[in-house]
């Protein structure tokens, strides 16, 4: 398989793991994780283990169906692939409606390894929101 059909295989595969989340289906999102993928998740202060992923995902899905409906865009790709190994990065754009409206802009960085028998998986994604700058400095010294 070539560089950029490899290239479109994963980006195809981190696009369906948020197409699943916001239809709120965990199971079809969990089975493009590999089972032992961590996550450094924008709104959680620790890294997700495989110990602690099935109670996360629920939380985080039962978050994001409280809020109200979720609108999420993925762009700017910039995919890397080394053999069995790869890094997909990209900026994504989520809005919650109301009852509870939420909307912001981030940066996702998405590890994967293309294994013998299950193909390429995701083993770990790490997610921030995007600075908008830095801060000023104070006269101060």
């Amino acid at each position: 398989m070539s560089n950029a059909a490899d290239i479109a295989e994963i980006e195809t595969l981190v696009k369906q793991i948020w197409d699943h989340f916001v239809a709120q289906e965990p199971a079809k999102m969990l089975a493009l994780l590999h089972p032992q993928c961590t996550v450094w998740d924008v709104f959680q202060p620790d890294l997700v283990t495989r110990r602690d992923m099935e109670d996360y995902v629920e939380d985080d899905f039962s978050q994001s169906a409280a809020r109200g409906t979720l609108t999420h865009r993925m762009s700017d790709f910039v995919t890397t692939v080394w053999g069995d190994a790869a890094i997909c990065r990209f900026k994504a754009y989520h809005k919650y409606d109301p009852p509870n409206p939420h909307e912001g802009y981030g940066r996702t960085t998405c590890v994967l390894r293309r294994f013998p028998d299950e193909g390429w998986m995701v083993v770990h994604v790490h997610e921030g929101a995007i600075p908008s700058g830095i801060p000023p400095l104070s006269d101060r010294v």
